[in-house]
């Protein structure tokens, strides 16, 4: 291989943690392309180098108490980076490589409680987007009940998040309220709250905890933050004030701060002792390090749906998701408002508002069961190897066929196994499943299950093409995560339900640390554009012979919702 800049990407997810390694093309091809809307080519700035990556698969998240498992997260990714240096070192012999960047994408939300020496304080001091403990859905609910309408209104329109336990805010309360609680032990023990790529850069660095902040990307995924003035919220800190000292609150920034993060691992840590990375990475040295990026806005630039202006003939394009969990989302521009002269950008609800970076909005939503659902049906009815997956598929697909022909009634579910986030936000809301009968099969609950998940994805579609203005009004979605690029089936049905177009895009593989290395190329090279032509490699066009089945599906699964909302506790309780 030829000399080389390389990227090194992180990326902690909630079912794998990874490291991969992107080759920094010339800067000659990071300057801005003109608009060709369908190539047969990639331009890419970046590219992956072949077999210069590693992977840990886990579960970083405990499911429903939402604890993540931050010691094994933080020993995982250091293995990664690890094992990709290993592997580099192995392969290019001659050193003729310089690792210029290290970037960082992790899910989101995560918050990790540390105490003075940046030390996490263990599982139960750690906040996720998994949450659905009861002492928080109770906390959600209370909240719900002493704001007023007004109050919720401008939290949701300056956060960009509703009310809920995926948040920050009634975690933190729930964490903060010691009366019967296993926490007051550690309440006093946590000196700040930080994300885990924080901590991560932070130990590498050998900085002070206190000295390296969380980016305004992983920050905006709390629920806490001002989109609009990249602040914290006033009134969401007001709630917050009355339970704990607002200094456990990690600092703001940009995900680049060349401040302090351009000098790659020090020899000595800020305490003065050595820092075991000096020897153990040599390599990162004098790298340029990152904060970290929420997945689901890396996702959106890996699959080329970073810019208002990336089009297909005129199509704007949503990047939709399926891996562990699900979501559709589509990028807006919007600088920071410093002035507090309020952009006019209103987030109707079932929607999400997040920051990308400075420059970049992420409108969209998220269901927190996507590929889960069908791990969960796999694992209910053994079908686990891929034979019988595969025939299960086989007969799925079948009776998707003779429901789009004859529209006949079936089983109907509504996949909130984990909860429900877009577009109800109902607290409390768990799974249900309706119209089984004596004939009712294993295949039948398969099919429900993918059903399910492309009506929930369909409605926060309807929502952002609603919302989204400045074009004619024309869509292309870009599929994107292991479990809707494999499953052809489940790209089809949500083609014919939505009524757009679906494409899987050759170049998108692994499009979370893709999009990484995309955003950290961007700030190494001036002239990098994230305007890139799609490389179409599946496309799935609706098939309108089967609206009638998806209207009456749509119809029973919003009807079954209904029914059985009131039920859930803390909806309306």
């Amino acid at each position: 291989m030829e000399s080389c800049s390389i990227i090194l990407v992180v990326d902690a997810g909630s079912s794998s943690v990874r490291c991969i390694s992107y080759e920094l093309l010339d800067s000659r091809s990071c300057r801005s392309r003109s608009e060709e809307e369908v190539s047969t080519s990639s331009q890419s700035p970046i590219k992956a180098i072949e077999g210069m990556s590693y992977s840990v698969p886990m579960m970083s998240v405990s499911p429903n108490t939402g604890y993540i498992r931050i010691h094994e997260v933080l020993d995982a990714i250091d293995l990664c980076v690890d094992e990709v240096l290993r592997l580099l070192r192995q392969t290019i012999t001659d050193e003729s490589y310089n690792i210029t960047a290290l970037g960082f994408s992790t899910f989101v939300m995560n918050l990790v409680g540390v105490d003075e020496c940046g030390q996490p304080m263990g599982d139960k001091a750690t906040l996720s987007y998994a949450c659905n403990r009861a002492d928080v859905l109770d906390t959600c609910s209370r909240i719900d009940r002493t704001l007023s309408p007004d109050t919720k209104q401008s939290l949701y329109q300056k956060t960009g998040a509703p009310l809920h336990p995926a948040y920050a805010l009634p975690q933190l309360l729930a964490f903060y309220d010691t009366k019967d609680s296993d926490n007051a032990h550690l309440v006093e023990k946590v000196h700040q709250w930080k994300s885990i790529s924080s901590i991560c850069l932070s130990r590498w660095t050998g900085q002070s905890h206190t000295q390296i902040p969380i980016s305004y990307s992983e920050a905006s995924w709390t629920g806490l933050l001002n989109f609009r003035s990249c602040t914290w919220n006033d009134e969401a800190m007001r709630i917050l004030e009355k339970s704990c000292n607002l200094k456990v609150l990690p600092s703001l920034s940009d995900f680049d701060r060349g401040d302090i993060l351009a000098d790659g691992i020090s020899q000595h840590s800020h305490d003065g002792t050595n820092n075991s990375y000096w020897n153990r990475w040599p390599e990162l040295r004098q790298s340029r390090f990152f904060l970290g990026i929420g997945d689901g806005a890396a996702a959106n630039i890996g699959s080329k749906c970073g810019s208002l202006s990336s089009r297909d003939d005129s199509k704007r394009r949503i990047a939709v998701t399926i891996g562990t969990s699900a979501a559709a989302r589509l990028c807006l521009p919007l600088e920071i408002d410093t002035n507090h002269n309020h952009s006019n950008i209103v987030v109707p609800f079932g929607l999400f508002c997040y920051r990308v970076d400075k420059s970049t909005l992420l409108l969209g939503g998220a269901l927190t069961d996507g590929g889960s659902i069908i791990e969960w049906a796999r694992s209910l009815f053994n079908l686990q190897s891929t034979e019988s997956f595969t025939e299960c598929l086989e007969k799925v697909a079948t009776m998707y066929g003779d429901r789009c022909s004859s529209s006949s009634p079936g089983v109907t579910m509504a996949p909130f196994l984990s909860g429900e986030r877009s577009t109800g936000f109902r607290v409390g809301a768990n799974g249900c499943i309706s119209g089984i009968t004596r004939e009712t099969s294993s295949i039948d609950i398969v099919y429900a299950c993918l059903e399910s998940v492309v009506l929930r994805l369909c409605a926060v579609i309807k929502l952002l093409t609603g919302v989204s203005s400045g074009g004619d009004g024309e869509y292309i979605l870009v599929a994107s995560g292991n479990a809707l690029e494999k499953n052809h089936l489940w790209r089809q049905m949500l083609a014919d339900c939505c009524e757009i177009d679906i494409v899987v895009d050759s170049d998108a593989n692994e499009g979370t640390s893709r999009g990484v290395a995309l955003l950290v190329a961007n700030k190494l090279c001036n002239e990098c554009s994230l305007k890139e032509p799609l490389v179409v490699e599946n496309k799935s066009v609706p098939d309108l012979k089967a609206t009638n089945n998806w209207n009456k599906a749509s119809l029973a699964q919003e009807s079954l919702i209904e029914a059985v909302s009131s039920t859930w506790c803390g909806n309306g309780t």
